[in-house]
């Protein structure tokens, strides 16, 4: 199967999870006061750290009622919670969305305790469970966005009692992982997935707006890679008309009585379905493919190498690196196993890198002056080994 496939059908399958899940009523009153939501986020964050152990810490953003839980060090925790932060900001000024009556709980665990968790699918990076309303995810890039706008959606929609169809969830998920922050919002940004609409488009084989708008979540698996890319830039195409949050407001008011946002749809765009399918089948063609995306599998952590016995030796630390960020590896220190793979020499240590993942958190083993140890490192994006 290639790459994008997989990756559509994984994110497919975390998205069972979230389609199956029960709605959740309207939050009581008691849980959306603020001594009740503070005292649950301390309960929240004490148990989850009684549960990943060792090497954990955790922090409440009281006024977004996030509850971070996390194996990175302060520079990487630093950077990931400003990200969700404005995000989360950014996300609401974007839809019009209410703040959520509960808290939502982010777990970003080392691969080997997320690999002892339950998850939807197999090879899964991330998921969100709408029915304990925690994210966990070893991934700090797309899967995180991608999850967390799902957390961001689901308070959103459940605090009104709603249920929304995939091509919504996903949709808005898979439009804003690929995102930039600005100062009106969210602003999405082509990426790969168009290339999928535009060959099913070209070929005159895409899936018609009135099927996809219906779809439940076997027919997302069976088609993941182009049913996700159609809900991706039927939200983009909404963007770029600047009517997405008009039929967001729209169908929330309406999705009673218009549950696959047909009418709600045909009312933000001004036209039928059959009058706007065309149009944007030709935006969509118009769109230009993106230059280049990060490629994620290629995982960096910024350590120069060199041979020894016991496996390899740290030589240098490339400058702004996430080795050097974390400041958990040592120059001096001799890695013997990097995401539990052994390393006994510095081209085993460069694969051992790059197959763990970009954007991940891994247990390193090593020796510093004879004494075996083990490091708590996240991975960057950055071009250093």
């Amino acid at each position: 199967m290639r790459r994008s496939n997989r990756i559509a059908a994984m994110t497919a399958a975390c998205a069972v999870l979230w389609a199956l899940a029960p709605a959740a009523p309207a939050a009581p009153a008691a849980e959306g006061k603020a001594g009740d939501l503070d005292a649950q986020a301390q309960q929240t964050a004490a148990e989850q750290l009684a549960a990943f152990g060792k090497g954990y810490r955790a922090r409440v953003d009281g006024s977004r009622r996030v509850v971070f839980v996390s194996a990175l060090d302060d520079r990487h925790l630093d950077k990931t919670l400003q990200l969700l932060t404005a995000f989360t900001d950014a996300f609401r000024r974007t839809l019009g969305a209410s703040e959520p009556a509960w808290n939502v709980t982010v777990v970003l665990p080392i691969v080997d305790d997320f690999n002892r968790l339950q998850k939807p699918f197999p090879d899964c990076v991330g998921f969100y469970d709408p029915r304990t309303r925690r994210l966990v995810s070893i991934d700090r890039g797309r899967t995180l966005l991608h999850e967390f706008t799902h957390a961001l959606h689901h308070a959103d929609a459940a605090a009104a009692g709603q249920s929304h169809p995939l091509w919504v969830t996903e949709g808005l998920a898979t439009l804003f992982e690929t995102s930039r922050i600005t100062p009106s919002g969210l602003e999405p940004e082509t990426d790969g997935r168009l290339l999928s609409v535009r060959k099913a488009v070209f070929n005159k084989k895409p899936i018609p707006l009135k099927d996809l708008l219906t779809m439940g979540p076997q027919a997302f698996m069976k088609d993941a890679a182009l049913a996700y890319a159609e809900a991706r830039y039927l939200m983009h195409y909404l963007h770029h008309r600047d009517r997405l949050a008009d039929f967001y407001k729209r169908f929330k008011a309406t999705c009673g009585s218009d549950p696959a946002g047909v009418k709600a749809l045909e009312a933000a765009l001004g036209s039928r379905l059959y009058v706007l399918e065309p149009a944007w089948h030709q935006w969509v063609l118009s769109l230009r493919m993106p230059m280049a995306e990060d490629r994620s599998q290629d995982a960096r952590l910024g350590l120069q190498v060199q041979n020894d016995a016991r496996g390899v030796k740290v030589v240098g630390v490339v400058p702004g690196s996430a080795a050097q960020l974390a400041g958990r590896i040592r120059v001096g220190d001799v890695i013997a196993k990097f995401n539990g793979r052994e390393v006994t020499n510095p081209v085993e240590y460069i694969a051992a890198v790059r197959d763990a993942g970009a954007m991940q958190t891994v247990k390193v083993e090593l020796f510093r002056h004879g004494r075996p140890m083990t490091v708590i490192q996240p991975l960057g994006a950055t071009s250093a080994h």
